[in-house]
């Protein structure tokens, strides 16, 4: 830690001695000569330098202490081995002394004269009387008229003795009572700088505050008005700190803080047609209240800044927007599994979303995120059969610098990402045993180790999959890991596809119609009764996206204010499998026949079979499974 001294001697000796002193304990402290005023001239130009300690002696120490206040002064005291040896020295010659000098040097020394058998009589100068030399000269003839003709003092005492014809003896400082300044002087330079750099950092913090930072006393008196402050109020530090917080902004109340003790939060002011939210704290040193602080931010930055957060975190997909409130239907199937999500939003389990493509798995593990206790943190999407196993492995788990040829800096993965919040990953079923063994190694431990690192980040994460491929069949092949299957499959949520909800087809048209008719900006008032039952009749593949994309594009095409049936018909036929009227399965044929449309794919055809099946066993599904050949859980499967 570096700082400097310097050293202000009322007389050269004393410098020299100073002078070599410093030599012998190889100490770099800067000399000045200068008694009395011609000391304080040299002390405020050392200010003026930047030295943090200024050392001296008796009326030139008390001097510099009146002028300059920024620098802490370290007085050379008089040792007893100095006084011992000067009054020593006195004594052959007289046994009737004065001993002469400012506070504190003649502090507890009467009893010297009893001690060494004189006659000694101590007279303290007062500090205010330094710079009245005059009314010093009236009390040392005072002493004089009283029979003491020898002085024994300090350089101020001793010159004006001497104008008054009186014996002087100067006490010199010795070694012992300069190495002692000079150590004082140290160990007050040291903790001067911590006490600066504290300081300084403490006002960098404030300085550099967010929030404005108003400080008042007990008596209200600002002493901190921050640059955010200066914002905010409009109004310059300098002309404001030391007035009163009552007259200088009396709609604040600050002092109602002082005498109530109280602290207060999110209180509102208004400055003008400023809204300013603010936190008020008194200052407490024992039992005593000595200030209030208080911090404070206008509302409508608040809000941009919250604004910006928002929109960062959108941009990031970081944010589930969507709730439960947003799935749109009223049929019992769909009600059924929206209450069941709500059920599992409760805990932290990790949950399988099984549904075919587009009947919204995104959707519901959106609302199960923000119906659970995580819903202020992160929501992480990602489909782990959008990139290839390479980058997905990076992007699920990060990587560290120069992991891997054009990793130029690290990135942390989407788990560290969620952390304290959701990872949602769909297509699970398309992800590669090697990154199943990580995965199951990541739900395991609720650790993370990035790609080329040797280090373990631990994760708080609730995970939720999704998948439209069958992951038991999957694990019978072989092809998903058992025990990563049981690890996601703990709760368990199935989708039903749109065409075992048909009668949510119209809330879903209207929907779409609200949506796109003020996205494309075309007056459209709705759909006619033919086209809507042309809607309802379709089984709708690709399920709710895929009545979406049909929406949009009838929209797009309408020529008047309601899509008409030809144009839904016309739409829908255009769709692989087309649009048939009839049944699926003809109720007229003969009992043990059914007519098949030979322009659906087989799997349709199977489904055409179990439903006939079904049918003809009065809804028994167990018995169809029988006739079938099937377990009743293929037999549910294949329906869905």
């Amino acid at each position: 830690m570096k700082y400097s001294i310097a050293f202000i001697a009322p007389y050269k000796k004393l410098a020299d001695l100073f002078t070599e002193i410093c030599h012998d304990l190889k100490k770099d402290i800067h000399v000045e000569i200068g008694d009395l005023e011609a000391g304080v001239k040299k002390a405020l130009m050392l200010e003026e330098k930047g030295y943090d300690v200024l050392i001296s002696r008796g009326g030139t120490s008390i001097a510099i202490k009146k002028k300059v206040i920024d620098i802490p002064v370290v007085d050379i005291q008089v040792s007893g081995f100095d006084l011992i040896r000067i009054l020593y020295t006195v004594r052959k010659e007289t046994e009737k002394i004065a001993l002469i000098g400012f506070e504190p040097f003649t502090h507890g020394l009467k009893g010297f004269g009893e001690m060494m058998g004189i006659d000694l009589k101590v007279f303290t100068l007062k500090e205010e009387w330094y710079d009245d030399t005059d009314y010093i000269k009236s009390k040392l003839k005072e002493v004089r008229d009283q029979g003491y003709d020898y002085v024994v003092g300090d350089n101020i005492s001793v010159k004006m003795s001497n104008e008054l014809g009186m014996k002087t003896f100067l006490i010199k400082s010795g070694r012992e009572a300069l190495t002692r300044a000079i150590i004082e002087a140290e160990n007050v330079a040291r903790a001067r700088r911590r006490e600066m750099e504290k300081t300084r950092r403490v006002k960098s913090i404030i300085d550099s505050a967010y929030e404005g930072i108003i400080s008042i006393d007990q008596s209200g008196k600002i002493d901190i008005f921050n640059p955010q402050a200066e914002k905010i109020f409009n109004k310059q530090a300098f002309k404001v700190i030391g007035k009163n917080i009552d007259t200088v902004l009396p709609e604040l109340d600050l002092l109602k803080a002082v005498k109530a003790g109280n602290s207060e939060k999110e209180r509102i002011w208004t400055i003008g047609n400023k809204k300013i939210a603010a936190n008020v704290t008194p200052i407490e040193v024992g039992d005593e209240i000595i200030g209030v602080v208080a911090t404070c931010q206008e509302i409508s930055r608040i809000q941009k800044m919250e604004q910006k957060i928002r929109k960062e975190l959108y941009l990031k997909g970081h944010v589930a927007e969507n709730t439960f409130d947003d799935i749109i239907g009223q049929s019992t199937i769909i009600k059924k599994a929206i209450e069941e999500a709500r059920d599992y939003a409760l805990i932290d389990s990790p949950l399988l979303i099984y549904g075919e493509t587009g009947t919204g798995k995104e959707l519901f593990a959106q609302a199960v995120h923000n119906a659970s206790p995580r819903k202020n943190k992160p929501f992480v999407a990602f489909n782990c059969a959008a990139i290839p196993e390479n980058l997905l492995e990076s992007e699920l788990f990060g990587y560290v610098e120069g992991a891997f040829t054009g990793a130029t800096k690290g990135k942390a993965g989407l788990f560290e990402q969620a952390h304290g919040g959701t990872i949602f990953l769909d297509e699970i079923g398309e992800i590669s045993p090697n990154i199943q063994v990580r995965l199951l190694r990541v739900i395991q431990e609720r650790k993370v180790r990035r790609i080329g690192d040797d280090r373990i980040t631990p994760v708080d994460v609730r995970i939720i999959v999704a998948t439209n491929r069958d992951l038991h069949q999957l694990v019978a092949e072989n092809k998903f890991r058992k025990d990563l299957f049981y690890r996601i499959n703990v709760l368990n949520l199935n989708l039903p596809p749109l065409r075992q909800r048909k009668e949510d087809i119209p809330l879903l048209v209207n929907f779409f119609l609200d949506k796109y008719r003020y996205k494309i900006k075309k007056d459209i008032k709705g759909i006619s009764n033919g086209g809507m039952e042309i809607l309802k009749g379709y089984d709708w593949p690709g399920n709710i996206r895929q009545l979406e994309n049909a929406m949009e594009r009838l929209i797009i095409r309408a020529k008047g204010n309601y899509i008409t049936t030809d144009l839904v018909q016309e739409t829908v036929s255009s769709f692989r499998g087309g649009y048939n009227k009839n049944k699926d399965v003809q109720q007229d044929t003969p009992a043990n026949t059914m007519v098949i449309p030979l322009d659906r794919s087989l799997e349709e055809i199977e489904k055409l079979i179990i439903k006939k099946v079904i049918a003809e066993e009065n809804g028994n599904k167990t018995a169809a499974s029988k006739r079938l050949g099937i377990g009743r859980t293929t037999l549910w499967r294949k329906l869905d």
